[in-house]
């Protein structure tokens, strides 16, 4: 049976509103989009779980919509519905499939990338349902209330077998479902599709919702397609259009660095501002259409956190450009954690980081297993100090660019641009000098902002995310390695390169 799981509609009788009833809900979805659903009754007598699978199944069989029925083997053949779906504390899936045959539908929960190889050892099951993908009301004894979100689906996925079908679970709703689809990738293997409660079976209008949310699903937003631009365009111009529109860029970065991070953006013809006013977001992002975001983990707390949840939330919304630069991730498990809770919750266009940093990242990616893990340090407080050859590095780069779809800027001697198509380009360095002084990692991430806010409100690359990346990375370093001829000395080299920037900035036929 060719089965489509696009839209999986998992019933609860418990959160049908006043004005309606179970069957009237369940009519609304399979008539407007619903493509699987799956009869989920805990609390309720074995002859009345029957009598309304039979009247459910009235409702999809005409619509040739599988009905699924939750644990119940029993009830799954009394009715010939479609298929069963098990849980990890039901009846085991190799004794289900030995009951219903090998032509019925078989659905298993998994929560855990074991569990998921399980599955795959076993060879019973046609689908499995990953999760628990959100906070969500319906469940309330899993182990991750919070769920384990795109990162945690992304690392289930890596492990299911190409032959076995998925979709995501758990406090999936209109607001989200979007974001679930292009974000739960790993390689060309994605998702399925969805599994909702709430947002059809407790809504007013099941109809509508059902459409909005099929609707959700259709599309592709701007940020899920990764642009090449293969015409030869000269650098200089690049920077032009970028100085040209002036780009605003809005900083929520560490204490330490603002000044200097205003400095970089001014002598390169853009503006700063610095807003951890969440009130304000929502205006700048919709109403500037020349605005990035920079994201700098530098001084976290939980109520910068919040902040930091709402900026990408609003910048997402918009579509505008977003620079992530996680600071001294590896530094502590608190830090990675918070990397792990921001990228669990929204897209970000680029990030930025040293080798020890972007090391770190690689372990929230599904090709890191904590089994494996040797156990190396990658930093010492905000400090790189991986031992890592280049060639592990270029591949754990790829392959964090590949699991978030973004571009990933690698600093150091030789600085690595990755896309999330895997092309690359080196850049070099800029001076040793740089090094010395708080803030020259961090208003790099400035720079990159300002590049992606001009491609964005006015593309010159063709939306080329790494193509703008790259010449902001090479502008800045330009700028370093031409401050490091005639200063040595952090003070003045500071003061130098500010000068060297605005003058490849604003004279960029002659500089670069």
């Amino acid at each position: 049976m060719k089965v489509d799981y696009t839209l999986y509609l998992v019933t609860d009788s418990t959160m049908i509103p006043s004005s309606s009833t179970f069957l009237k809900q369940v009519e609304d979805a399979v008539n407007n989009g619903v493509t699987l659903v799956q009869l989920r009754e805990k609390d309720i007598s074995t002859l009345d779980f029957i009598e309304r699978a039979k009247h459910v199944h009235k409702l999809t069989k005409p619509k040739n919509i599988p009905l699924i029925i939750n644990d119940r083997v029993d009830v799954a053949l009394a009715v010939d519905a479609e298929g069963v779906h098990v849980g990890q504390d039901d009846m085991p899936a190799t004794l289900v499939r030995k009951l219903i045959g090998p032509n019925k539908i078989l659905g298993v929960t998994c929560s855990y990338p074991e569990e998921v190889r399980q599955v795959v050892r076993e060879g019973v099951a046609d689908y499995v349902g990953l999760g628990t993908t959100f906070a969500t009301n319906t469940k309330k004894d899993v182990k991750t209330p919070g769920g384990v979100g795109p990162i945690g689906i992304r690392k289930q996925l890596h492990e299911l077998s190409k032959d076995i079908r998925c979709v995501a679970i758990g406090g999936i709703n209109h607001s989200n479902a979007n974001r679930v689809i292009h974000q739960c990738r790993v390689g060309d293997r994605g998702l399925d599709g969805i599994a909702v409660v709430s947002c059809i079976m407790a809504n007013e209008d099941a109809a509508e919702a059902t459409k909005t949310l099929r609707a959700e699903l259709d599309y592709t937003p701007e940020w899920a397609v990764t642009k090449t631009f293969d015409k030869d365009i000269p650098e200089h111009s690049i920077i032009k259009n970028m100085t040209n529109s002036h780009p605003l860029v809005h900083h929520i970065t560490n204490n330490v660095v603002k000044n200097f991070s205003a400095n970089v953006t001014l002598a390169i013809g853009a503006s700063p501002i610095m807003s951890e006013l969440p009130e304000e977001f929502d205006e700048f992002a919709s109403g500037i259409p020349n605005i990035g975001l920079v994201m700098n983990l530098g001084t976290p707390n939980a109520e910068l956190m919040n902040i930091f949840s709402t900026a990408l939330k609003v910048y997402n919304k918009y579509n505008k450009p977003i620079v992530f630069d996680p600071v001294a991730c590896g530094a502590s498990k608190a830090r990675l954690e918070s990397c792990r809770k921001l990228l669990n919750q929204g897209f970000v266009t680029v990030i930025k980081g040293n080798v020890g940093e972007i090391m770190s990242i690689w372990k929230l990616t599904p090709f890191y297993h904590e089994d494996v893990d040797d156990g190396e340090n990658h930093m010492r407080g905000v400090d790189s100090i991986s031992n890592a050859k280049d060639a592990e590095v270029l591949e754990k780069g790829v392959q964090v660019a590949s699991t978030f779809g973004c571009t990933v800027v690698i600093t150091g001697k030789t600085n690595y641009i990755i896309g999330s198509d895997k092309r690359m380009v080196q850049v070099p360095g800029g001076d040793p000098v740089m090094g010395s002084i708080t803030g020259t990692g961090c208003s790099l991430g400035s720079t990159i902002a300002s590049f992606l806010a001009a491609e964005k409100a006015n593309p010159i690359v063709g939306g080329d995310i790494l193509k703008a990346t790259e010449i902001a990375v090479r502008l800045y370093n330009k700028a370093g390695a031409e401050a490091g001829k005639i200063s040595q000395s952090p003070g003045s080299f500071m003061i130098t390169f500010l000068d060297k920037l605005s003058e490849v900035s604003q004279n960029p036929e002659k500089n670069v």
